[in-house]
């Protein structure tokens, strides 16, 4: 079962919010792979914002679905924002029309689901500062 509570190690990490667990497989695999640590993982917006407050070390870049339960992607930004003004949360969504509203919410980027693998991974490691902003 997927971490649901802080990784003490989490030095420079990120937290993955998404409900699907085959997609959150795939991003653990992916992490993995980079050496990038998951600080938590949360399947919905609400368990994010608990998990995300709870967390020392913080992650230092979200992984931000839109569509979640109890709480959605945009909710739990602006939740996560007001912790943490610095917080970088990437936000993926397929719904394009929420890009702004992402944007004004705080996110760092907005990526349109389906991201390829690659742009989410470049993205974070631009978060992460791993890689210059373009």
């Amino acid at each position: 079962m997927p971490m649901i509570e802080c990784s003490p190690a989490c030095r420079v990490g990120i937290a993955i919010v998404e409900d699907e667990k085959e997609l959150v497989k795939v991003y653990e695999k992916a992490f993995s792979r980079r050496k990038i640590e998951i600080c938590f993982i949360a399947y919905d917006g609400l368990e994010a914002v608990k998990l995300y407050l709870s967390c020392t070390p913080r992650p230092h870049a979200v992984l931000m679905d839109y569509r979640l339960p109890i709480m959605n992607g945009l909710e739990a930004t602006s939740e996560i924002k007001k912790i943490d003004p610095e917080a970088k949360v990437i936000f993926l969504s397929a719904d394009v029309s929420v890009r702004d509203d992402a944007m004004k919410a705080g996110a760092f980027a907005f990526l349109k689901k389906p991201a390829s693998l690659k742009e989410i991974l470049d993205t974070v490691q631009k978060a992460l500062g791993r890689i210059p902003a373009v």
